[in-house]
């Protein structure tokens, strides 16, 4: 089996996420808006305390 490459990521249809790990494509569905808004506020939410130590503990990476 051939490693997938940049071309064959240009080929997945918009409405898909797709990356190439260890040189095997991998495309899933891309969240719904909600999904992002709600990943959004929580982020933003616990951004502060937690990854940014004000009014809280500090220290944490947060990723959405």
């Amino acid at each position: 089996m051939r490693a997938a490459t940049y071309e064959d990521l240009l080929k997945v249809p918009d409405h898909l996420v797709a990356e190439i790990l260890e040189g095997e494509l991998y495309a899933t569905p891309r969240p719904a808006v909600s999904h992002a808004v709600a990943a959004s506020v929580l982020g933003s939410e616990l951004g502060n305390p937690f990854q940014q130590g004000r009014g809280g503990p500090g220290g944490w990476w947060i990723r959405a």
